[in-house]
């Protein structure tokens, strides 16, 4: 089903775009599967090695500070010289609690929009 998009052709019709979807949609699920499986295997024996990518557990670490350490490590950073403030982000989650709309954070910062081309359930 892939096509060469290099070749021009005819506009893609609303029905072909949609079978294009669903195969995605396919190809995904099987993926995963097949990841979830590749997983297991990784867990029992470890690392799997193919021609260009190892496969295996990556860490990823994150630090969450409560409020009144965050405090103290500002000032550590302060204290060190640098801006703490430049080191702060807030996340959109932390944001959306605020219940603040766009035109009140536009007062205090610039809005960043990522276009990220993915589906999303109905």
């Amino acid at each position: 089903m892939i096509k060469n998009t290099s070749v021009i052709e005819k506009p893609m019709t609303q029905a072909e775009a949609v079978a294009m979807a669903d195969e995605i949609v396919r190809i995904e699920a099987v993926a995963k599967e097949l990841k979830n499986q590749l997983k297991v295997y990784v867990e029992k024996n470890g690392s799997v090695e193919t021609k260009d990518q190892v496969w295996d557990f990556n860490e990823s670490i994150s630090w969450n500070f409560p409020g009144d350490k965050l405090k103290e490590i500002m000032t550590m950073i302060a204290l060190d010289g640098y801006n703490p403030w430049e080191m702060i982000s807030l996340s959109k989650r932390s944001l959306d609690k605020l219940g603040w709309n766009d035109d009140i954070l536009k007062q205090y910062g610039e809005k960043k929009v990522i276009k990220r081309f993915a589906s999303k359930k109905k």
